[in-house]
């Protein structure tokens, strides 16, 4: 808390002050106060334990909006009484999904997309009415990811595998759908092309599909990474897979807090 309050105010200090002699004058200043709480730690518990949180980015605070003056935020328990959808995000999707229905099929079960003939507006209205999460333009139709279908795999005891965009996380916030997001990091293409199976992977990765798998996968992690549950190491696809069973076991036993509305 000590540390991203002074970080917050040396940016503040930053912008308004023009002259390099007050820019040092303010650093000289948050150098003696830095010293001053650090030597005011150094001799307690509670100075280890603020010397812990140092460590603490709010970065890592799920939900936090940027927009906080503070660190500390108002939040409210869930009881997760069913299992929790699973989102997964990052290169080779289809091929991970495919194998965890396949090796695990009670507990793993793909979101059924609602195929629809309507009008543009029609599935945007569904959207702004809650009814719908995402959706994507096929030739004549939508496939339309619905609450409905959701909740009917949850209802079931199985984890629901979304297939919708990153930007569609907070439609499920506002229903209180609280996914899991996993998201998978591979090195770089070069490992992506690398990866084969004979079952899920049967057509060779190409370099020009490697490459934009990863460059995508970058651009998901740079925007959304305040989403992620947990992050995975990309590999052969059976590694990829034990993991996220482990990190879904892990995440559905834990107490799910999320931020409370205003008092």
């Amino acid at each position: 808390m000590d540390q991203e309050f002074y970080r917050r105010h040396s940016m503040s200090e930053a912008k308004d002050e023009n002259s390099s002699s007050k820019t040092l004058s303010a650093a000289a200043r948050r150098s003696f106060f830095r010293r001053k709480h650090k030597h005011k730690r150094s001799g307690s518990k509670d100075g280890k334990d603020l010397l812990a949180l140092d460590t603490i980015s709010t970065d890592s605070i799920p939900f936090l909006d940027d927009s906080a003056s503070l660190a500390y935020q108002r939040v409210q328990k869930v009881d997760c009484t069913s299992p929790r959808p699973v989102l997964i995000l990052g290169p080779l999707l289809d091929a991970v999904k495919d194998m965890l229905v396949k090796e695990s099929p009670g507990k793993f079960c793909r979101c059924p997309l609602e195929v629809m003939k309507a009008s543009q507006q029609a599935i945007e209205r569904g959207v702004k009415d809650c009814l719908f999460i995402d959706y994507k333009r096929r030739s004549g139709h939508f496939d339309v990811t619905t609450v409905a279908s959701i909740k009917e795999i949850t209802e079931k005891d199985c984890h629901c595998l979304l297939d919708i965009a990153p930007h569609a996380i907070e439609r499920l916030h506002s229903v209180h759908i609280y996914p899991i997001v996993i998201f998978i990091r591979y090195k770089n293409a070069k490992q992506i092309k690398g990866q084969k199976d004979p079952i899920f992977l049967r057509d060779k990765v190409t370099q020009k599909h490697s490459k934009e798998q990863f460059e995508t996968a970058q651009k998901i992690e740079q925007e959304y990474s305040k989403y992620f549950t947990g992050i995975v190491q990309g590999g052969a696809l059976s590694s990829i897979c034990t993991q996220i069973m482990t990190t879904v076991d892990q995440e559905q036993n834990k107490v799910l807090w999320i931020p409370a509305g205003p008092l």
